[in-house]
């Protein structure tokens, strides 16, 4: 499974969740594997500068680098149904928490 986090910065796991999923400067992208965190990389979010249209281009960039899972503490109605349609699933985020606590977070749900 590979998770999406938006994220203010290139600091990975230890990055601040960003305040809004289109327009985040980058984004986490964690692998999970045996429940456990197994590799991490950050991507530049190319629609971060776009006046129109980022929401589309973020969600497409997430599905070419194969995401299952978006956690995002603010996403629009157009950018969901794009996700939705495309198959990646959306969890919650809170906004400055950091990456890792909030992928955590999500694997103790699935846990339960």
């Amino acid at each position: 499974m590979k998770i999406a986090v938006p994220s203010k910065g290139e600091k990975g796991l230890r990055d601040r969740v960003a305040d809004t999923f289109s327009r985040a400067p980058a984004f986490t992208i964690v692998t999970i594997q045996d429940d456990k965190i197994h590799d991490v990389k950050v991507v530049k979010n190319k629609a971060a500068e776009m006046s129109q249209g980022a929401g589309p281009m973020a969600a497409r960039m997430l599905n070419d680098n194969g995401v299952n899972v978006l956690l995002s503490s603010d996403i629009g109605p157009g950018a969901t149904n794009i996700l939705e349609t495309i198959g990646i699933a959306i969890g919650s985020a809170s906004q400055d928490e950091k990456v890792k606590e909030t992928v955590d977070r999500y694997l103790a749900q699935l846990e339960v």
